[in-house]
């Protein structure tokens, strides 16, 4: 008798049909707004620095890797703590009913969901052709010709996103132990963005191979230790340029550079501006570039 296979119909638990915006912010402590409510969800996510937001009548506080869902015309609002804040807000609708559990409150996020938020933020560069900080922004500038795979994968990264709030994520201890020692390794560069470090002196405070560490830092974080102490050491640069109290020169030797023509140099690679550009641009202005 010949076998046939049976096959396992799988349900969805949820189903992202629209989305509304996706931002990425640099907040300023200064930055203010005024709140709003809508009647799509809407995600934030704190990348860094630490972020205080209201939905309805509770007050609630995001540190990094951390996230929160606005339910439907909840009415929120979000204020910086301190200059170095960065969030993602995502406004989307669709089949959700499965996320009624797990709004009005402070979410933690794994590695997964760490992954499925890089991977969003690529794709929307792909498919959003206005920038991502744009405050009040009621329709998505899509690009001529964009990709519509780029967009799907868009959704159903941020789907996968969303269900990691529903699932336990477990890691072994192993991969817990390599992700405290990456932890710690983010915590020893942005405590030394004064210094001039290399990858040898990392490795010898920490008592690893350049090897190993330079291996568990890209997994974590995408990046290789020197590229992620170099974005650290441009963004204290536009923290000190947005406070205007520093000339380019002094921002220079605050954050261990040899001269200000080659702080320029890299500052530039990072942002595509000069110091004196940036400067300019966010002048007036609550919200970082």
């Amino acid at each position: 008798m010949q076998k046939t296979y049976k096959p396992t119909t799988i349900k969805e638990t949820l189903r992202v049909e629209k989305l509304y915006s996706l931002h990425y912010f640099a907040y300023l402590k200064n930055f203010t707004f005024e709140g709003e409510s809508h009647d799509f969800w809407e995600l934030i996510f704190c990348d860094s620095g630490s972020v205080q937001i209201y939905d309805r009548d509770e007050e609630y506080r995001l540190g990094p890797g951390q996230a929160f869902l606005h339910a439907p015309n909840h009415f929120h609002n979000v204020h910086p703590e301190k200059s170095d804040t960065n969030v993602i807000v995502i406004g989307f609708d669709g089949k959700l009913s499965a996320l009624s559990d797990y709004a009005g409150q402070v979410l933690p996020s794994g590695s997964l969901a760490k992954f499925f938020l890089r991977t969003i933020l690529a794709e929307s560069r792909k498919v959003i052709a206005s920038p991502l900080n744009i405050v009040h922004q009621y329709e998505l500038d899509l690009r001529r010709n964009f990709s519509a795979a780029s967009l799907q994968m868009l959704k159903i990264c941020l789907e996968g996103l969303l269900l990691t709030f529903c699932i336990i994520e477990r890691e072994d201890q192993g991969a817990e132990s390599r992700s405290v020692t990456v932890r710690q390794l983010i915590d020893y560069l942005k405590e030394n963005t004064d210094k001039r470090l290399n990858i040898q002196m990392i490795s010898y405070r920490f008592g690893y191979s350049p090897a190993w560490l330079q291996r568990i830092f890209k997994a974590e974080t995408g990046k290789n230790i020197m590229q992620y102490f170099s974005l650290l050491k441009v963004e204290r640069a536009k923290r000190m340029i947005a406070d205007g109290e520093y000339t380019i020169g002094e921002i220079s030797d605050a954050l261990g550079y040899d001269t200000p023509q080659y702080f320029s140099r890299k500052f530039k690679s990072v942002t595509n501006m000069t110091p004196s550009a940036y400067a300019v641009s966010v002048k007036g202005t609550g919200v970082l570039l």
